[in-house]
């Protein structure tokens, strides 16, 4: 993303709203509500749908998160409880909340961290920074925001997380909010050594709101978004993030997304304001409203630097360069995509192995030149890098040729991958991408390469 040309951006993303979906840009609804349970309890009931387009393979993915958070009013303060939870991770919370002081703990298990661990950097992609092995972790941490007086406040927090055979990995935050003005600093360690380091401002007004955050690792990867948010009125908010992602590691990753959320809370209205009054209101008591979203802030803030711990410092903490992918689907593509034209212009077949390497992402070897109707891409043992896993062959059928049908997997095809009790990738001359799956004895076609 070029922020250095806004107005060209903004006009751009506009343009685009209509057609996000059709695109397959990132979309996120994200309806809640807040009512009175009784007993001096409120509650908050919040469903969040992401889905999410590879442009590649034109295949859809999609998760859910929910979350529950319950808030009673007591004395002079305000208790608080939730739980959240997605197909990979949950977490739970509680704190406090007084006139002057708020404060929480975390703890929550899993094995992704990218979707809800997070209300700040959202979607946050695990494999993004560098491997992200789908390790089991568990992590906990705390947060606290302290009112100094004169309208500022100050914000830390911290969390570790713990996962087998990883070292530690540890977040940190420092921030400062002076009325609806906010920002902050934050860094990643790993073993004890810093991996990364970001920071972020934000304008939160009563009508109208505005967040930047960066991101950097010390591989060279780097995290950019920018987001605006409106309210048509006090209850209904819709929201607008740009972002630009790359990683010199993942070069698959590299993307700009746009993406949107719109919100709704149901319950007893307010007008802007009155809004606009409570939130500016630090005396009077009973500004439980306040309270909440002075709590939830504090609990984004610690969950999203640790989210950005676990990313940043995934994989071998930089000491290798191999490129890494998700899927072994996305390396074939990433790899076939590459050599088809010249397998094609040269009517002689290509091939290669697709390895899974030790922390969970794949790769694939330099293609080999065959002739024009077989190709030796070796033993599915040597010809990989040491320390990895084949997963599947791939290979090129040249180009279009009536002697043979190049446009499919030959017997020999089959029984090779049969042999090696591995999938296989095709790359065919028309620039189709097709996968035998091994198990369920099928062929797919997966999408379109370049021919």
């Amino acid at each position: 993303m070029n922020f250095t040309k806004p107005l060209e951006l903004a006009a751009a993303t506009l343009l685009t709203i209509a057609s996000a979906a059709a695109l397959g840009q990132n979309a996120i609804s994200v309806p809640a509500s807040t009512f009175d349970v009784g007993h001096g309890f409120s509650a908050t009931f919040e469903r969040t749908f992401y889905t999410s387009r590879h442009d590649g393979l034109n295949r859809f993915n999609g998760s859910e998160v929910t979350s529950l958070s319950l808030h009673r009013k007591f004395g002079a303060g305000t208790f608080h409880y939730g739980n959240t939870y997605a197909p990979s991770e949950r977490h739970q919370h509680v704190g406090f909340s007084t006139k002057r002081i708020t404060g929480a703990y975390f703890q929550g298990s899993g094995e992704s961290f990218s979707k809800a661990g997070s209300g700040l950097y959202q979607d946050l992609n695990h494999y993004f920074f560098h491997g992200g092995s789908r390790a089991p972790f568990r992590f906990q941490g705390g947060g606290l925001d302290v009112e100094m007086g004169n309208g500022l406040s100050a914000q830390v927090a911290g969390i570790r997380i713990n996962s087998p055979g990883l070292e530690d990995r540890s977040g940190h935050y420092a921030g400062i909010s002076a009325g609806r003005l906010s920002g902050g600093i934050f860094g990643m360690d790993r073993g004890g050594e810093g991996v990364g380091q970001g920071f972020n401002l934000a304008f939160d007004g009563v009508r109208a709101g505005f967040e930047y955050q960066e991101v950097h690792s010390d591989t060279g990867a780097h995290l950019r978004r920018v987001g605006f948010s409106w309210r048509s009125n006090p209850v209904t908010r819709l929201s607008l993030e740009l972002e630009d992602a790359g990683n010199p590691l993942y070069a698959a990753a590299d993307e700009r997304r746009v993406m949107f959320r719109f919100q709704r809370s149901f319950g007893p209205g307010t007008s802007f304001t009155a809004a606009e009054q409570q939130g500016e209101s630090s005396e009077e008591g009973g500004n439980q409203g306040k309270d909440e979203n002075k709590y939830v802030k504090v609990v984004a803030i610690g969950l999203g630097v640790g989210a950005l711990a676990a990313a940043v410092s995934s994989g071998d903490g930089g000491s290798d360069e191999s490129q890494r992918f998700a899927s072994a689907d996305e390396a074939a593509f990433d790899v076939l995509n590459g050599i088809n034209p010249t397998s094609v212009q040269e009517n002689r077949e290509h091939g290669g192995w697709v390895y899974r390497q030790a922390d969970g992402s794949f790769n694939s070897t330099t293609p080999i030149a065959g002739d024009v109707a077989s190709v030796n891409i070796g033993n599915p043992v040597t010809a990989v890098p040491i320390g990895t896993q084949a997963a599947a062959s791939y290979h090129t059928h040249g180009g279009p040729d009536p002697r043979y049908d190049n446009e499919n997997f030959s017997p020999q095809d089959i029984l090779s991958d049969v042999l090696a009790g591995v999938d296989g990738y095709l790359g065919t001359p028309a620039g189709f991408l097709k996968k035998h799956d091994l198990n369920a004895n099928q062929v797919y076609v997966l999408g379109r390469i370049a021919n």
